[in-house]
């Protein structure tokens, strides 16, 4: 009998020993292969609807040809932490981008004094060129009240401090003002606050304050002026147009068939002008929510459209149309056309406003008409070498822009969220400003949906099943081996 349990105790151990031998050979792959990913720092997999974890396009072509040194300090986070994945990328992008976390300030007193940082602060420092801007970890997120969710706007932020303390020089728009326009600070303030993200200036303009536009304007935007200019302004306006500026236009209708002649003068220098009604849409294709005035125009292909065109359009709602003079007037003008938003060849052009009949009534104009143009006029001079280009960017509707919300349903939206409405304008902006490096479709950082591509849903399934089928066939193994002996 006890030959017996010796030999049992025997068996117990050796089996046991074999058994635990093998669970730390397991256990010291499974280290092995996790510090092996970590070294060769893989890039991971993003299934996120809008790739919130992957720098945008509009970040990388920004930052991808930065010459300084820029280091980014991330106070107070976890090494682990979402941004620091982040910012992996940038330096992915731009080896000249270094990151640090530092999780206990107490740990760096010289950066601790340097900043006046105090404990448990979180905070993200960016240096380049002997400059440095700070971010504060509660400007890193916004809330839309009107969706009831928390935006993560920290690449922006990050991308926005780098751009700013590396650029030489940022574009100056100026938002023209004392004629009843919509304000940047009253009606399109989310449209200011898109441009400054994008490393913009954003100033308002008086010209009856200024005595002439500022030779470090890059763009002036007119934004549906409802009283006329003087003639002093007329005069401003015109030297910037002689001088090569660059004029965004956008105009809504307003009915009142109000007469407005030295506006006009501006737009004659260009042989365009803007017709006062309302275009309304007859096929349904093209037409949005069922309704004749929120339209889907064509979208002519060029450098700000070019993703647009292709993926999902814009949406317009109480566009007006623009009129062109006849070729020989542009010609001896000299300016050239590219007309960039139409619509289809049934739309209605109303001119009574207060008719809201959805079919064709007496006074209709029918046919496709121009809803957007770009118009580049050549300024004759007497070098030759030395030819100077204006260009004026026309828009026949000015809600795509403005803050006052929609109500679709049971949802509330702002203009410039319907399709792809917020690239347009701001690929339009970047375009006229010289900024061609933030053209691009931009994500919406405020939804995570999971939507990976068919080979990285393959990756995660085979992750999901392998890895459980695995540790079961090795309990298997070692089962059946145990029982043979």
């Amino acid at each position: 009998m006890k030959d017996i349990i010796e030999s049992l105790k025997q068996k117990w151990l050796r089996d046991t020993t074999k058994t635990i031998i093998l669970v730390l050979i397991l256990f010291v792959i499974f280290i092995g292969i996790n510090i092996l990913v970590q070294k060769l720092e893989l890039i991971d997999i993003d299934v996120t609807k809008n790739k919130l974890y992957t720098i945008s396009e509009s970040s990388v072509n920004q930052i991808k040809n930065i010459k300084d040194e820029v280091k980014i300090y991330l106070i107070g986070f976890n090494e682990n932490t979402s941004l620091g994945d982040i910012l992996k990328q940038y330096n992915r992008e731009n080896e000249k981008i270094s990151y640090e976390t530092i999780e206990k300030i107490q740990d760096r007193v010289d950066i601790k004094n340097k900043y006046s940082i105090t404990d448990e602060t979180q905070l993200i420092i960016v240096e380049a060129k002997n400059q440095s801007q700070i971010i504060l970890a509660d400007e890193l997120y916004t809330y839309d009240y009107t969706t009831y969710r928390q935006i993560d706007v920290s690449e922006e932020k990050i991308t926005n401090a780098i751009v700013n303390l590396t650029l030489d020089q940022k574009p100056k728009i100026y938002f023209l003002t004392g004629h009843g326009e919509y304000g940047i600070n009253i009606d399109m303030t989310m449209l200011k606050a898109y441009l400054e993200n994008e490393t913009n200036d954003i100033e308002n303009l008086d010209l009856l304050v200024k005595e002439n536009i500022p030779e470090d304007a890059s763009l002036l935007v007119i934004a549906s002026p409802q009283k006329d200019l003087i003639e002093s302004e007329v005069e401003k306006i015109t030297n910037y147009i002689n001088n090569g500026g660059k004029i965004l236009w956008l105009n809504d209708p307003t009915g009142t068939k109000v007469d407005l002649p030295n506006l006009q003068k501006i737009l004659d220098l260009f042989g365009a002008k803007f017709d006062d009604g309302i275009v309304l849409e007859q096929d349904a294709n093209k037409m949005a929510l069922s309704a004749p005035n929120c339209i889907i125009p064509n979208i002519s292909y060029t450098t700000a459209t070019k993703n647009i065109a292709t993926d999902g359009g814009i949406l317009l709602i109480n566009a007006s149309k623009i009129t062109l003079a006849d070729d020989e007037t542009l010609e001896n003008l000299n300016v050239t056309t590219n007309n960039i938003l139409t619509t289809s060849e049934t739309t209605l052009f109303r001119k009574e406003l207060s008719n809201g009949s959805t079919g064709k009534i007496a006074g209709d104009e029918e046919g496709s008409f121009i809803i957007g143009t770009k118009l580049t006029k050549t300024i004759s001079n007497q070098n030759e070498e030395n030819k100077k280009e204006a260009q004026m960017y026309l828009l026949a509707n000015n809600l795509l822009v403005v803050d006052y919300p929609i109500t679709v349903g049971n949802s509330t939206l702002y203009p410039m969220q319907f399709y792809n409405n917020k690239d347009y304008i701001l690929n339009t902006i970047a375009e006229l400003t010289e900024k061609e490096d933030l053209i691009s479709i931009r994500k919406d950082t405020g939804v995570i949906t999971y939507t990976a591509t068919e080979a990285q849903d393959r990756i995660i399934k085979i992750a999901i099943t392998a890895f459980p089928i695995l540790i079961i066939i090795i309990g298997i193994v070692i089962w059946a081996m145990r029982r043979r002996k």
